[in-house]
């Protein structure tokens, strides 16, 4: 298994043959995954965007940290020199006020893929999103698929994790919902009425999940489906979040039409109202999967969502 082979530390080739290189490492999941992987005694990379401050690190750890754009394919050669392994978790899901997929998720895939196999990185891991598709009129879904079609035909061996909303202290899904709800004047418009169905995943399944493709090397061009263990309406999750975060505000049904001319007219205020039109487009899409597809595909049980909302 991988991670036998990454003990032999004592040994410097033992520990470039395992080299694992992490981008999008400063983000909600990236940052656990390098905690973990650090607990773990793998040897890492970690790959940064150029940027004035670097936060979200974990702290007093000796840790390998390299910068380089994703679309600068000489620069990454170099970064991913001795590198067996890449955890690619970089996108632009969560950056403001536009999120620019074509040059990090598109672009960015492809340049990584292309520096990769000129590097002779022999496996990548990335995350996409259940819903991925060439022909959606979203951009965040769209992206997902054209990044993973770059890895489908890179030579790689690879595992694609297609994901539903993942949530966990520091999450994008349930504190971008919090906000919401805070910052809603009175009433808190909910799209088609809330009707729509999600399947959240907890973060440490997640995780678990990584580290199973990690140690049992399961990186044989597979693409694996996986949700939480609960299929929940979009109107009761705002339900628990106003219960937790002490809120009360009158739900109303607001066709996403109106709430798309509103951000189109005058952009999501900083409190985090309205919904963002991300958030519209993934909400407008039937994203979920088997209920059993943790247990069936990694043999773990899946976290209840209501039970683990204590960081709001």
């Amino acid at each position: 298994m991988l991670q036998d082979e990454c003990h032999f530390v004592n040994s410097q080739s033992a520990i470039i043959a395992c080299m694992i290189l992490v981008t999008g490492g400063t983000g909600f999941i990236g940052s656990r995954v390098i905690l973990r992987l650090v607990q773990s005694h793998f040897p890492l990379r970690i790959l940064l965007r150029p940027q004035k401050i670097i936060t979200k690190l974990p702290h007093d750890l000796a840790l390998d940290v390299v910068v380089s754009s994703l679309k600068d394919q000489r620069s990454l050669r170099a970064v991913l020199s001795g590198v067996k392994t890449v955890l690619h978790f970089a996108g632009a899901e969560n950056e403001k006020p536009h999120p620019n997929f074509e040059d990090v998720d598109v672009v960015g895939t492809e340049t990584l893929i292309k520096a990769s196999a000129d590097a002779g990185v022999k496996k990548i891991l990335f995350l996409s999103r259940i819903g991925a598709d060439n022909n959606s009129m979203y951009p965040i879904l769209k992206a997902k698929a054209l990044a993973e079609n770059s890895i489908k035909n890179s030579g790689l061996n690879y595992a694609i994790l297609r994901l539903t909303d993942v949530f966990g202290e520091n999450d994008h899904f349930t504190n971008q919902l919090a906000n919401y709800v805070i910052a809603a004047p009175g009433i808190i418009p909910l799209p088609e009425g809330g009707k729509m169905v999600l399947q959240p995943l907890w973060i440490e399944d997640l995780i678990s999940s990584i580290f199973l493709v990690l140690e049992d090397d399961l990186f044989n061009k597979s693409i694996f489906t996986i949700g939480g263990g609960e299929f929940l309406e979009f109107r009761l999750i705002i339900k628990l979040i106003m219960e937790k975060v002490k809120k009360r505000k009158i739900p109303l049904a607001v066709a996403p039409a109106y709430l798309r001319l509103y951000n189109l007219w005058f952009g999501q205020s900083k409190g985090g109202f309205p919904l963002s039109s991300t958030w519209l487009d993934l909400l407008a899409v039937e994203r979920t999967c088997a209920l059993d597809s943790l247990p069936r595909t990694f043999k773990l049980l899946p976290a209840r969502f209501s039970h683990h909302l204590e960081h709001l």
